[in-house]
């Protein structure tokens, strides 16, 4: 997060007028995307968005704040285009993983505030008239929740380069942040919003020089730094290097490791990272053993950036402190049982109590266990750590069969907990991306997890249309628009994020405000993981894991899931062998499983669930079909029965319909399969993260 000061007073942003005539506008575009008759419509994005709503509102930019970063200047850097081969295509209607990834790139870049080196807004309420954004302290989550790790990522899958000024300046931002020992601080002083609901579980206490210590409310403090804003930057910061090799990023990751290893409580066999934060030129001081959630939030999430880098490098001590913070996750720190299970952390009790839940062992708040697993997964994949690897098995196994959780559907509760309502899409996207990681570690097949709950609760829950908002906002109170928040197109820029709080069938809970973008970033790098395993080459082989449209340089996939049970390969390159992986409702060795070339039968042989249909050659169209049907089921979802109606293995219906933000609208797709026309974009080079 990048603080800054003000040279005046901000004003109201009050523009409702505005608000109500866009929006207008916006969710007529939506109506006519979605179809009423119109083959051409699509219901994921709609017609000339882009050009209508997608780009940044520059006019404010002379109210300019001065940010106050602990270095004047950056190393000079440049981000490389995003070079690959671009076209259009006409393709079934059906779930696109690129077109949505578009939308994660406009919502990431839309709700930041160009006078801030767009800083981003974390917050949206839309149960208040107007609906706003807010700044506050939890802006912070631009950095520690991996906006700047996710757009290179989406920005690589898709070729957009839609306000792609952004990317520098938060760049440069993170560069003039990093202090002489490595670490990124954080300037506390000075701004309207800095210490406005400040993490105090997170910087206190503060360590100053000398081993004196203060807390976070001292407003003589300039910059601040602790591990929670490292984490992600190791991540993000080898991503830039896989692009660019600039020698640059690698020397300020490897400093900024070894400045971490420096701070860990080392314990001989473990290691844990302290709590709390410090000045410039200050050491932790002794800290008790952090348990818990705040054991995953120091200790658990940064495995994941060191054994990324470790992939990448082979740097020693990333691999070391991976290791030693990976035993302290397993056996100390009070999370897991060592089968893998989430304990009930000693600071998560007291959500039970506010919700009258007694003593229970097992639960707790869900991304805090589900990113911590993921992070020991890519430390287990990276080393090939068998007993690790088993290990996050054990506990992805264990949050799937929670009957706080919805396997089926892949509704993941926000706190693990009898009969809790809301999931967090963070969650979420932590399961679907140990679905694709335990897979391609060769752990277990779970391409059929990743793939249901991808096309349902998931990507259910990405913002599409926004007209609801209207008529929640109309409802609600009217509230003054404070210094720290804008109503400037609240709906319009949400559009692409992703919901913290939603139900069964509702994009986010009655009169529980609106989005936190703690959410949107882990779900957008879930969408470049799902992107990145839709197909894959080796040796000859074209290997077609999920039945999702995909562009790539050895075929394109058009899948007409769930319109029909048919999938088409347009290949583009020479393929010694292809496989396509049948979905899990078609029975191993099916007879009704059939495949054309060019028009004529070609014959299958099945290797495990896919089927082997030999070479393929540049400009043939492989055409597999397979049955698919409808069938209504009773599902408990966040502790409520739904009836659903599932074509396939996605939702069509569902029963309560919702009603802010309602999800599973889906008859469409009972008729006859539309089409949509696409810019289609296939990159130079992937980043396999």
């Amino acid at each position: 997060m990048k603080l800054i000061t003000s040279p005046q007073r901000m004003g109201p942003l009050d523009r409702r007028g505005f608000f109500r005539g866009s929006l207008a506008a916006l969710g007529s575009l939506w109506m006519a995307s979605k179809g009423l008759g119109q083959q051409s419509g699509s219901p994921d994005v709609p017609p000339n968005f882009f050009e209508t709503y997608g780009k940044l509102d520059e006019s404010a930019r002379h109210e300019k704040y001065t940010v106050r970063y602990l270095r004047d200047t950056a190393p000079p850097f440049h981000i490389p285009p995003y070079h690959g081969e671009r076209y259009k295509d006409k393709v079934p209607d059906t779930l696109d993983i690129a077109e949505r990834a578009k939308l994660g790139v406009q919502v990431m870049t839309a709700i930041t505030d160009p006078r801030a080196d767009y800083e981003i807004f974390w917050f949206a309420d839309f149960f208040r008239n107007p609906p706003v954004m807010t700044h506050d302290y939890n802006d912070w989550v631009q950095n520690v929740e991996g906006f700047e790790e996710a757009l290179p990522l989406l920005r690589v899958a898709t070729g957009s380069s839609l306000n792609d000024h952004v990317d520098p300046v938060w760049m440069s931002g993170i560069l003039r942040s990093i202090g002489p020992d490595g670490l990124i601080y954080l300037p506390m002083n000075d701004c309207p919003w800095t210490r406005i609901n400040a993490a105090v579980g997170y910087l206190n206490p503060v360590w100053l020089p000398g081993g004196k210590q203060t807390t976070i409310a001292d407003v003589s403090l300039t910059q601040v730094a602790c591990v929670e804003t490292c984490e992600r930057m190791i991540g993000t910061m080898t991503v830039y290097y896989l692009r660019d090799r600039n020698p640059m990023w690698k020397q300020a990751i490897e400093k900024m490791i070894d400045r971490l290893a420096a701070c860990a409580i080392d314990k001989g066999d473990y290691a844990y990272l302290p709590s709390g934060s410090i000045v410039p030129g200050a050491e932790f001081g002794a800290c008790a053993m952090p348990s818990g959630r705040m054991a995953g939030e120091f200790s658990g999430r940064v495995i994941q950036g060191l054994a990324q880098y470790y992939k990448v490098s082979g740097y020693g001590p990333a691999r070391d402190l991976a290791a030693k913070l990976a035993r302290y996750m397993r056996f100390h720190a009070g999370y897991y049982e060592p089968d893998g299970r989430s304990l009930v952390g000693d600071d998560e009790h007291v959500w039970f109590q506010e919700f009258g839940i007694g003593d229970l062992r097992y639960g707790g708040h869900g991304h805090s266990h589900g990113i911590a697993l993921l992070s020991l997964l890519e430390y287990g994949a990276a080393v090939n750590d068998a007993e690790t690897l088993a290990f996050v098995k054990g506990g992805y196994e264990w949050i799937k069969a929670n009957n706080s959780n919805s396997s089926l559907v892949g509704f993941f509760a926000e706190i693990m907990m009898p009969g809790y309502t809301r999931s967090e899409s963070c969650f979420n996207a932590d399961m679907i991306a140990m679905a694709l990681k335990l897979t391609d570690a060769g752990v277990a097949d779970y391409w059929d997890d990743a793939d249901r709950w991808a096309r349902n609760h998931f990507l259910e829950t990405q913002l599409l249309d926004p007209s609801w908002i209207a008529g929640v906002a109309a409802r609600s109170a009217a509230k003054p628009v404070e210094v720290n928040e804008t109503s400037d197109r609240v709906a319009e820029r949400s559009v692409g994020a992703f919901s913290g709080w939603s139900t069964g069938n509702d994009w986010v809970q009655k009169d529980h405000m609106g989005i936190q973008h703690c959410c949107t970033p882990q779900a957008c790098r879930a969408m470049y993981y799902l992107w990145e395993h839709i197909l894959g080459f080796k040796d000859g082989t074209l290997r077609v894991n999920l039945l999702l449209n995909r562009a790539s340089e050895w075929c394109d996939v058009h899948s007409y899931i769930p319109y029909e049970g048919r999938v088409d390969l347009k290949i583009k390159k020479h393929c010694g062998q292809t496989l396509v992986r049948m979905p899990e409702w078609v029975a191993a060795k099916d007879s009704q499983v059939a495949c054309e070339v060019g028009g004529r039968p070609r014959s299958i042989t099945w290797q495990g669930r896919y089927i082997a249909l030999g070479q393929a050659l540049p400009g043939e169209r492989i055409s597999i079909r397979f049955p698919i049907s409808e069938r209504t089921v009773r599902e408990t979802i966040g502790g409520l029965s739904y009836k659903l109606e599932i074509r396939g293995n996605t939702v069509v219906s569902i029963d309560p319909r919702g009603q802010n933000g309602a999800l599973y609208e889906r008859a469409y797709f009972r008729g006859p399969v539309r089409w949509r026309e696409v810019d289609r974009f296939v990159p130079q080079r992937t980043i396999y993260w």
